[in-house]
């Protein structure tokens, strides 16, 4: 019997770029047996080791944008401009990581009555399966591996199947950097083989980044083993633009903070709360931008929206949209498939939203805003907490003091004010709430897999 293939597809066009063949139950076993053998080399390789291999990576996807860019711009849409922003991000994450490898790896010493040493220390505890998915495919792995290799962790990455060619050049990046196959391995597997991947003793946690579904069952198997998991599931994030702000300059964060990636984020600002005294003047001029955004070939330096990643997640998105106009919502701008080949979806702009409205209620992702009016600030803070979700959240405003009061009030991870959520790899990314738990990127993303120990000797 012939294998499973991942077929890569792409969304411009509808033209199949390739076929990459799955593992079979024996191929799973195989690459888990190696992962054994890999992590109990990586664990005794010296720090500085490790950090050296991560700075070659870095310099790796520095050297390789271009080819980085033309896989993941034909494998999911985004459009190339966008996927370089990316690559460069993630080369910064990798690096931090590679500078700060001894300094979280030192054990702190502690003064304890009794104790002639008392030091906490961080041991590596086996690999780490993260399950990624397709709309940042590079910065979603390095973003869960780079913490884990520069700890001790091996890595084994389940990607998301209609990106099979980019998780190939991804595994080829770390393995030219040095770390080989079973220290970092790609497993071309289905959805349904993760739970019993979970399951194996080399395992020793999980991370996922993609919906609800997936995480609640992910966690529910983890929890099964007594395997920790960082979750980083969906989000509705608000942009309040509060009354002093410049329009021009929110309009400006509105557009960046929706429609980058063609809306594809689930840290992207979905809800747009606007104070009433300005919520005709932004609108407007958020409608007539909006317009102006450039929709193309995603290879052109000058495209701002490419096709959406799948034609079955642009036709649930339309869906959507029918179903806030049902229930209220006006589209302004936007709002249909648009007639050619690939998964296009016109960027769109909706108002008159409000809570119990699909607009407000749930995650569209895709380019669609929704233009939420506030009587005042408490308004606004009440319409952006009413949310199942909380991963990040925006405040515009002239008067800074003002708006990071407001920020403060946000019911999320992480808290922009003048700027739209922004992955930095010295700050912690992750939300609560159904967004999910735990947190990837800084000190504290490298903690997450790591046995914290405790080695006390008496006097």
């Amino acid at each position: 019997m012939s294998r499973k293939t991942l077929i890569a597809t792409n969304p411009a066009n509808d033209k199949v770029l390739g076929e990459h063949e799955m593992l079979d139950a024996a191929g799973i076993a195989e690459k888990l047996d190696q992962t054994r053998r890999g992590y109990a080399e990586l664990r005794e390789l010296p720090v500085a080791e490790r950090a050296r291999k991560l700075h070659a990576l870095a310099d790796l996807i520095d050297e390789r944008q271009a080819e980085i860019g033309e896989i993941i711009c034909h494998e999911m849409g985004k459009p190339f401009s966008q996927v370089i922003a990316e690559t460069k991000i993630s080369s910064a994450i990798v690096r931090f990581y590679a500078d700060h490898a001894e300094e979280f790896m030192t054990p702190k010493t502690k003064e304890v009555p009794g104790a002639q040493k008392a030091e906490i220390v961080r041991d590596p505890m086996g690999a780490v399966l993260g399950v990624m998915p397709w709309n940042y495919p590079l910065y979603q792995v390095v973003r869960f591996a780079a913490p884990n290799l520069a700890g001790g962790n091996a890595c084994l990455l389940k990607h998301a199947s209609n990106v099979p060619g980019s998780a190939k050049l991804i595994t080829r990046l770390f393995h030219d950097a040095g770390f080989e196959e079973g220290t970092f391995t790609w497993l071309p597997v289905s959805s349904s083989e993760i739970d019993g991947i979970i399951r194996d003793p080399i395992v020793c946690g999980v991370t996922l980044t993609g919906s609800d579904a997936a995480g609640k069952a992910v966690a529910k198997t983890a929890g099964e083993e007594i395997k920790p998991s960082v979750l980083e599931l969906g989000g509705i994030d608000p942009l309040i633009v509060l009354d002093d702000a410049d329009i021009d300059k929110a309009v400006e964060l509105a557009i960046d903070g929706r429609f980058d990636n063609t809306g594809q984020s689930c840290a992207a600002s979905k809800r747009l709360i606007v104070l009433e005294p300005i919520a005709r003047r932004f609108t407007e001029k958020l409608i007539d931008q909006v317009q102006k955004l450039r929709i193309g070939d995603p290879m052109d330096e000058n495209t701002d929206i490419g096709p959406m990643s799948r034609k079955d997640l642009r036709d649930d998105l339309h869906d959507q949209v029918q179903r806030a106009v049902k229930q209220g919502a006006q589209i302004e701008t936007g709002g249909e498939i648009l007639d050619r080949p690939g998964a296009w979806y016109a960027p769109t702009v909706l108002t008159n939203v409000a809570p119990g409205n699909p607009a407000f209620d749930e995650e569209l992702f895709g380019p669609v805003a929704s233009v939420i009016v506030a009587r005042d600030v408490e308004h606004a803070i009440e319409f952006a907490n009413h949310s199942e979700y909380g991963l990040g959240g925006t405040v515009v405003g002239q008067d800074v003091k003002r708006a990071e009061q407001v920020a403060r009030r946000l019911n999320v991870g992480m808290s922009f004010v003048n700027r739209p959520t922004t992955p930095f790899a010295q700050l912690p990314f992750g939300g609560v709430k159904k967004s999910g738990y735990g947190r990837e990127q800084s000190e504290y993303g490298f903690g997450e897999f790591m046995n914290v120990r405790t080695v006390f000797i008496a006097e």
